[in-house]
C-alpha cells in the first residue's frame, strides 16, 4: 500500500516531482516521497494498519482523497481495501486464523507488480489535474468497536460530483487480499 499511494501522488502530481527518488521493487522502479512531512502522513496511517490487521476485522478500508487546491472540493479517491482472507464466507468464527501465508512470496510479488503498473496506467483515464494544485488526505475505515489514535476522528467521506470509479485487479498475499478502486469526477466536457 506505501509504493501505491507514493505512486499516486507522483502520477498525479499531487507532490512536487524532485520530492521523489526511484526505488527499484517489487522488480520495477517506483516513486518514494523523500518529503518528511509526506512521509510521516502516510506512515502514521500504515502503522496504525499494522495494528489493527491481527485483529479479527473482515475489511479495512484506506482512503486517499485529492482535492482541489482552489475550491477544496474532492475530486479523486483512492479506495486500498483490505481483506482478511480467513473471515470470508458465513463459517469464518470457526476458523482458526492463519498467521503465515501459504501463498509463493514470488507469485505475491508479481500480482503487486501488476498491481503497481495498473496504477501507472490508470492516471490516463483520468481527468487532468486542476491547475490550482491538488491536496490530500488520508482516512481509515475500521469497525466502530476498533480503538482509534489520539487525534484521529470518524467522519463521513468528502462527496465526489459526477463520480466515476475505475476498479483494479485486486491481488492476494495468503492473508489477504487487497482491492484497489479509484472513484474520480468526471468532468462535463467529457460528457458532450
Amino acid at each position: 500500500m506505501e509504493y501505491a499511494i507514493n505512486m499516486v501522488l507522483y502520477q498525479r502530481d499531487v507532490c512536487p516531482r524532485g520530492q521523489f527518488v526511484t526505488v527499484s521493487h517489487y522488480g520495477m522502479p517506483l516513486f518514494v516521497s523523500r518529503d518528511y512531512t509526506t512521509l510521516n502522513r502516510l506512515q502514521n496511517v500504515l502503522d496504525y494498519i499494522q495494528q489493527v490487521l491481527p485483529l479479527l476485522i473482515p475489511n479495512i478500508k484506506v482512503y486517499l482523497t485529492l482535492k482541489d487546491r482552489a475550491t477544496g472540493r474532492a475530486i479523486e479517491r483512492w479506495q486500498f481495501l483490505v481483506q482478511n482472507e480467513d473471515l470470508v464466507g458465513p463459517d469464518w468464527k470457526e476458523h482458526k486464523p492463519v498467521t503465515t501465508s501459504r501463498k509463493n512470496p514470488a507469485r505475491i510479488q508479481e500480482e503487486i507488480r501488476q498491481t503497481m503498473k495498473q496504477i501507472t496506467a490508470s492516471i490516463s483515464c483520468l481527468p487532468v489535474p486542476p491547475p490550482n494544485g491538488i491536496e490530500w488526505t488520508m482516512a481509515v475505515d475500521v469497525p466502530e468497536w476498533v480503538p482509534i489514535p489520539p487525534g484521529w476522528y470518524r467522519q463521513p467521506l468528502d462527496p465526489i460530483d459526477n463520480p466515476q470509479q475505475l476498479g483494479l485487479r485486486p491481488f492476494s498475499t495468503g492473508l489477504h487480499q487487497m482491492q484497489t478502486v479509484v472513484t474520480y469526477r468526471e468532468e462535463a466536457a467529457r460528457e458532450m
